[in-house]
């Protein structure tokens, strides 16, 4: 059950596949402005585009982690890089917005497999003292791709958004090929003869922890989500910065989020309590997003902030990732509690561009700090609670 060693090179290609994954989430941001001008969406409306990707994570993630279970991590990382590069396929092929939003459900499939078979990989292929230094590279993969993504900003007036979709697709069909032939076949934990999908994830929620940590997960997905799914789009109106320019910065806050997700292994290996770092982290998101929005400060200032907000913020999927083998009621559980925490991301990441979107357009920007602080406030008492659960200090 336990490898001798680490299995370093295969940790990385599971974080590139990762990675290749979190392409699809920056791509819709940059083209965001484009989507809207072909299709007249207001904001509101096309804020879907960013959020009905998470929807069947949001509905099923705890189940499609079952899936893992039987199926095993190791196949069906490819099937999730498959299932993504087609649904980008499809969404740069059809012609309808409705069609746009039925392939981001597409892709929304793939990812939700592609993120709960790695790190559940990451679990088998690594020894206990570094398994928390993996799961902080693991936790790198959502900022490192979101922000690979959006600096193809510059690009989009010459290729478009379809030609980004399609290029998508062709990049997720090879690195699926790459995994498919050389990613290794790491032990499969035994499953029960007795054991059943219903039972899986009635004992994953039965246990002390992997609830709260997937709630604990919905404050920060839809506060990450929301700044960063509209950052391209606030920069442009308030800043007056090309689309281009846009996709750049928001790429570089996207991309500091790295800075707190490498920060997660060393703070717990010096013994910091998880739940306190968790509680840190929201309290500087909370702090950051009362001014970002607000009319009287500074564009150059509100985007400092911005900076703030995703470092600090990025502490977060480590250390809540990183605690699926502490929490679940048994290691064959993995995948299961990993899909939990990954269903409350997604109903984060569906929740907050659509409530963030619809505030801003009834109410103005301002109206959007007033939401992200209510978000990350709720993040602290629900990270401080996880001292109730009783497996850590």
């Amino acid at each position: 059950m336990t490898p001798e060693r680490t299995s370093w090179p295969a940790i990385l290609m599971a974080v590139g596949a990762g990675i290749a994954a979190a392409f699809q989430v920056g791509k819709a941001p940059i083209a965001l402005p484009f989507i809207r001008a072909e299709f007249g969406l207001d904001l509101s409306l096309a804020a879907w585009i960013l959020s009905i990707f998470a929807l069947m994570g949001a509905a099923a993630g705890a189940g499609m982690g079952t899936l893992v279970t039987r199926l095993g991590s190791r196949r069906l990382l490819p099937v999730g890089l498959v299932i993504l590069a087609l649904g980008s396929l499809a969404g740069g092929l059809l012609p309808g917005f409705s069609g746009l939003l039925a392939a981001r459900v597409v892709e929304g499939i793939g990812y939700m497999l592609v993120v709960i078979s790695a790190p559940a990989l990451i679990t088998l292929l690594t020894t206990p003292t570094q398994r928390q230094m993996a799961f902080g590279l693991w936790g790198a993969f959502m900022p490192f791709g979101m922000a690979v993504s959006m600096a193809a900003a510059p690009s989009l007036p010459l290729v478009g958004w379809r030609g980004l979709w399609l290029g998508m697709a062709v990049l997720l069909i090879l690195y699926a090929l790459l995994v498919h032939f050389r990613m290794p076949r790491p032990p499969r934990p035994p499953s029960p003869l007795e054991s059943h999908v219903l039972r899986d994830v009635a004992d994953t929620l039965r246990a002390p922890g992997p609830l709260l940590l997937a709630a604990t997960f919905i404050p920060y997905s839809a506060t990450y989500a929301a700044l960063t799914g509209f950052l391209p789009t606030l920069l442009i109106e308030r800043m007056g910065v090309t689309p281009g320019t846009a996709g750049l910065m928001a790429a570089l806050v996207a991309g500091v989020n790295i800075i707190g997700n490498v920060a997660t292994g060393p703070a717990l290996r010096l013994g910091l309590p998880r739940r306190k770092v968790m509680a840190a982290a929201f309290g500087i998101m909370a702090l950051g997003c009362l001014g970002i929005f607000q009319p009287w400060i500074p564009p150059g200032a509100a985007y400092g902030l911005c900076l703030m907000v995703s470092a600090g913020a990025g502490l977060l999927p480590g250390c809540i990732l990183g605690a699926a083998s502490v929490y679940a009621p048994r290691l064959t559980l993995v995948p299961v509690t990993l899909g939990l925490f990954m269903q409350g991301s997604n109903w984060g990441q569906l929740l907050g561009p659509v409530v963030v979107g619809a505030a801003v357009s009834a109410w103005g920007w301002s109206s959007a700090s007033l939401v992200l602080t209510m978000a990350a406030s709720g993040g602290i008492l629900l990270a401080l609670t996880l001292r109730r659960a009783g497996k850590e200090p």
